[in-house]
C-alpha cells in the first residue's frame, strides 16, 4: 500500500504547526507578513537545493561508502543550506526584534519539501513508518539553525552563529546519509534514534535559550524565567 499523496502534505502541515509552536508565546514580536515571505522564500530554495542534494545523495547511494565522501558532501550540504538562510535573513526588511522567530519560519519552509524530494512514496512497512517521521525531525532541526542564524544577525554575530549551525547541520547530514545507506539494517535503529535525540535537544535550547533571549526585553525575559 502506497502513501506517496501523503508526502506533500507531510511536510507542509508539520511545517505550519512548527511555526505555531515558535511563535505562540511571541504575540507582537514579530510581522505576520515577515513570517510568511520568510516561510515561502524558505520552501522555494529548499525545493531547489534538496533537488541539487538528492541528485548527489543517489550518486553516493550506489557505491560503497567511504567516510570521507560522507564528511565532505555533508560539509556542502550544510553549507548550502546555511548560506542561503544567511543570505535571506540578512535582508534589510527582515531585521527586527521577531529575527529569529523569522529563521524559525524559514528553516520549517526550506525543510517542507523533504519528503517528496528524499522519500518519494511510502510503503506501509514497520521500517517505513520509522521514515516517514525524519521530515518531522527534518522541519524543527532546519527551523533550529535558522533561529540560530537569526539570533547571529541580531547579535551582531553572524559568523558565529553561521559557523555553529553549519557545524551542526554537518552532523545532522552525516547521520542521514547514514540512515539512508544502512536502511533496514541493524545500524538503522541508532542512528535514527540518535536524530531523535539531537532533534529534542535543539528544540529544548531553541524555546528555553535561543529565542526568548533574543526577542524578549530585560524585563519580559525574568517574567519567562
Amino acid at each position: 500500500m502506497e502513501f506517496s499523496s501523503l508526502l506533500i502534505p507531510l511536510g507542509i502541515v508539520p511545517a505550519i504547526f512548527t511555526i505555531y509552536l515558535f511563535t505562540a508565546n511571541y504575540e507582537g514580536k514579530y510581522k505576520e507578513k515577515s513570517i510568511f515571505i520568510s516561510f515561502l522564500i524558505g520552501m522555494i530554495l529548499g525545493m531547489i537545493i534538496y533537488i541539487i542534494e538528492m541528485s548527489n545523495i543517489s550518486k553516493i547511494m550506489q557505491s560503497n561508502l567511504y567516510i570521507g565522501d560522507v564528511i565532505i558532501f555533508s560539509l556542502l550540504f550544510s553549507f548550502l543550506e546555511q548560506i542561503s538562510k544567511l543570505m535571506v535573513l540578512n535582508m534589510k526588511f527582515l531585521n527586527d526584534i521577531g529575527l529569529p522567530l523569522y529563521g524559525a519560519s524559514m528553516g520549517a519552509g526550506f525543510a517542507s519539501p523533504f519528503a517528496p524530494v528524499f522519500i518519494r512514496e511510502i510503503v506501509l512497512t514497520g521500517y517505513n513508518l520509522l521514515i516517514i517521521i525524519i521530515p518531522i525531525l527534518i522541519i524543527f532541526l532546519e527551523s533550529y539553525t535558522g533561529i540560530l542564524i537569526g539570533s547571529g544577525i541580531r547579535r551582531n554575530e553572524k559568523a558565529k552563529y553561521f559557523l555553529y549551525a553549519l557545524s551542526f547541520y554537518s552532523i545532522i547530514w552525516i547521520l542521514l546519509i547514514l540512515i539512508f545507506y544502512f536502511k533496514t539494517t541493524f545500524y538503522f535503529f541508532p542512528l535514527f534514534i540518535l536524530l531523535i535525540l539531537i532533534t529534542i535537544s535543539s528544540f529544548y535550547h531553541s524555546f528555553k535559550k535561543l529565542i526568548p533571549f533574543n526577542v524578549l526585553s530585560r524585563h519580559e525575559l525574568k517574567k519567562f524565567l
